[in-house]
């Protein structure tokens, strides 16, 4: 039997219809290629494999829940596994807002206490407390905000004592040293292992280059005459030690180009912490690849050592977030009690001054204490007029503060009365 040509036309279009319908599309776009390349090939997709890999990610990288990591830390914890199944460099990007984030509404019970930040970005203010208030916008800040902002209020607690800290901000009196970090991320977890506090420590951290503001500062707090340490903490790579360095001193070339933000008028009393090279081969930290673009003899105006520098040259970087939080506390404690042995005494004439202010605190908080319980017992037999809303309403028009100030101004006034009685 003969075969008619159009018969076999037509079977052929039956057959094909799909790959010419995705051909087609291929020609108007990209992405159906990738499609494509995805349907056809025999390749494991980061998907099928996230959930196995995130949770022993964070078990490492937290010290087994000790510890609060980044998103970015997380992103080093898992990066080398994706790429050991999948033979693909995963994207920070994309694993931190895509995999982590749905891999974390899949599993609300098992996550639950995950401790896991993002960067502030913003801050929150919150007005007329007698006080400044900034929270900043990151996840573990705006918890701890609500937690305390929840709290119920005892109206009969016994009211703040003077407060016995001695209340200079100055440094070699609130701090020993300075601590500067090129990141913002790590602050949840400096302040989880108190280092600011148990090394007295004031921290300063830019995402970044240093602003003027930040130099100013180091410019001022810690010049080697007279003021306190200053320690970096950067990234292993060509713009961390230019950041440790542009800290505290001006480029050649800025003074050639007239681009100087800020001209130093102290000599600073530095120490690079790093990370250095040692640090990289002592905790086995992951390299991530990069191009580094620099003149000969670069080091020259940085903290970087030749060695360094060969490092660097090679094509390699390492972020600190390749430290897991357990690793990256040790490292920072290691180097701050070798540094700092002791804790902060200031010296001989504000221990003097702060001595003799301890006495007169000492002896108002004893007579505050004596008051107490007359001012709570007189506070419940208090009789509440009646008209306290209106009140309230023409002493806040009067003096134009808010609710609570209007309130205790009446209060005061009130006391004055009972005790003209």
């Amino acid at each position: 039997m003969a075969i008619d040509a159009s018969d076999i036309l037509e079977v052929t279009k039956k057959v094909t219809q799909k790959w010419t319908k995705a051909r087609k599309a291929e020609e108007r776009g990209s992405r159906s290629r990738h499609s494509r390349q995805y349907i056809y090939s025999d390749r494991i997709n980061f998907t099928e494999i996230a959930d196995k890999i995130i949770p022993a990610g964070y078990e490492h990288a937290s010290g087994g829940g000790r510890y609060t990591v980044s998103m970015r830390q997380m992103y080093y914890a898992c990066r080398e596994a994706f790429k050991e199944r999948t033979d693909r460099e995963i994207e920070a990007a994309y694993f931190s807002q895509t995999l982590l984030r749905q891999y974390l509404n899949r599993n609300p019970e098992a996550t639950a206490t995950w401790k896991i930040t993002a960067d502030p970005r913003g801050t929150l203010t919150i007005p007329n407390t007698g006080y400044e208030v900034r929270v900043p916008c990151g996840t573990l800040a705006i918890e701890a905000h609500l937690r305390n902002a929840s709290t119920p209020i005892d109206p009969l607690v016994a009211p703040s004592l003077v407060p016995v800290e001695w209340p200079s901000l100055a440094e070699g009196t609130r701090y020993q040293a300075v601590l500067y970090i090129e990141k913002e991320g790590f602050e949840p977890l400096l302040n989880e292992a108190r280092i600011a506090e148990r090394f007295d420590l004031a921290i300063l951290s830019c995402k970044g280059q240093s602003v003027v503001a930040a130099r100013q500062f180091v410019d001022h707090v810690c010049r080697l005459n007279g003021g306190v340490q200053l320690f970096v903490v950067h990234d292993f790579d060509k713009s961390g030690f230019e950041i440790s360095k542009r800290l505290t001193s001006v480029s050649d070339w800025a003074e050639e180009q007239d681009r100087v933000a800020y001209h130093f008028e102290n000599e600073i009393n530095v120490t690079d912490l790093g990370l250095r090279l040692v640090d990289i081969e002592k905790y086995d930290l992951s390299t991530e690849r990069c191009e580094f673009k620099g003149r000969r003899n670069w080091n020259a105006d940085t903290f970087c050592t030749a060695e360094e520098e060969a490092f660097l040259r090679s094509g390699k970087r390492v972020e600190l977030n390749a430290f897991t939080s357990p690793q990256f506390i040790e490292w920072l404690e290691g180097h701050l009690t070798k540094q700092l042995p002791a804790r902060l005494i200031p010296d001989d004439e504000a221990l003097e001054a702060a001595y003799r202010r301890a006495l007169v605190v000492a002896e108002i908080n004893r007579a505050i204490e004596a008051a107490t319980d007359d001012a709570i017992e007189h506070a419940i037999e208090a009789v509440i007029p009646k008209s306290l809303r209106r009140e309230l309403e023409a002493t806040m028009k009067e003096s134009g503060g808010a609710w609570d100030t209007a309130l205790h101004e009446m209060a005061r006034k009130q006391g004055l009365s009972h005790d003209e009685d």
